[in-house]
């Protein structure tokens, strides 16, 4: 099931961005429904990296032959699978952004830093050429750094020419390789397969138990479930709401009514936490909004009616239990 694009979120009368959505909940990416990477920033605050060449994909596959590709996430999750039939076998591609979930004395989550590309023979036998755009100064390795900061990392020795890395794969049933996009160096070689497995592992957890917290019971439960996990890698360590900036390549934090409207549909599925951070990063923000169009957003005041209502102020910081008595607080209509 197609998961919503960010640009709804942000920018309604943008142009929906090309691919399916994944990160970590500091970094995000986009791959196309042809397994390319299409934008991977792997931490939001520093942009998005940029390829050595603009007219490339920061990773793609290139097949021997016609494929046919479909995409799915893994149910609840942010791991997408990608599998391509060709006239020779079946290959599938498993593109995420390692999340564990976090220990005692941790956040909530503990994002990697990097984007995981493992590509597995699952029926027959496929080739294909990996190609990342990307500038090294470097011999064929299994890992480098790159020109712009970043790191590279393969199970299978990589070649560096005319700014890309790239390596021609053959694989039979059961075979696998991996590509690792990271801020800090990767060891690569035939040990990165395992770590890429143990960061799948992780990952699929912090995703199904983040989605089983969800109370929401409707029919149409798997599509609003996609909804707020595409909101969720929207949302900011500090609060509020980042996500893609059309046209720009880049990240921009979203209006304090897009945040309302997120709250609310945090809130409809249960998710109450992630609906009192919003609340609370609105409220903070609210005294730097004009009154004027303050004053015609309900969705701050109908929201957190709605959480009072539903659980007392039960978990709600001071300012905002202060908003609900205050009499001077917009919301005090609602409430």
């Amino acid at each position: 099931m197609p998961a919503q694009p960010l640009a709804t979120v942000l920018h309604d009368d943008a142009p929906a961005p090309r691919g399916l959505p994944i990160g970590d909940l500091r970094g995000f990416g986009r791959v196309g429904d042809d397994a390319s990477l299409a934008c991977l920033a792997l931490d939001r605050a520093r942009g998005a990296l940029q390829p050595s060449h603009p007219d490339r994909a920061l990773l793609a596959l290139h097949t021997d032959g016609p494929v046919e590709w479909t995409a799915a996430y893994v149910p609840g999750t942010q791991v997408l699978e990608t599998t391509g039939r060709m006239a020779t076998g079946e290959v599938r591609v498993v593109d995420f952004m390692p999340l564990a979930e976090g220990r005692p004395g941790q956040g909530e989550s503990v994002p990697a830093g990097r984007f995981v590309r493992l590509v597995s023979c699952t029926e027959g036998e496929v080739a294909f050429r990996l190609v990342c755009a990307v500038a090294v100064d470097a011999a064929p390795a299994l890992e480098a750094r790159t020109v712009a900061g970043w790191y590279v990392a393969c199970s299978r020795p990589l070649d560096f020419a005319d700014e890309l890395a790239a390596t021609h794969v053959r694989l039979a049933a059961g075979e696998s390789m991996a590509i690792v996009l990271a801020a800090a160096p990767v060891d690569g070689g035939a040990a990165l397969i395992a770590d890429t497995l143990h960061g799948l592992g992780d990952t699929i957890h912090y995703w199904t138990w983040w989605s089983d917290r969800c109370r929401y019971k409707g029919s149409d439960f798997e599509e609003r479930l996609r909804d707020v996990l595409a909101l969720k890698l929207c949302c900011a360590p500090g609060g509020g709401i980042v996500g893609e900036h059309p046209g720009t390549g880049g990240f921009a934090a979203a209006p304090l009514v897009e945040c309302s409207r997120a709250a609310a549909r945090f809130l409809d599925l249960g998710y109450r936490q992630e609906c009192v951070d919003l609340l609370n990063h609105v409220h903070g923000h609210r005294p730097a909004v004009d009154q004027v169009s303050w004053a015609s957003d309900e969705g701050f005041a109908d929201t957190l009616a709605r959480y009072i209502e539903r659980y007392g102020d039960a978990g709600l910081p001071e300012g905002l239990r202060q908003a609900v008595v205050s009499p001077d607080a917009p919301l005090q209509r609602a409430v």
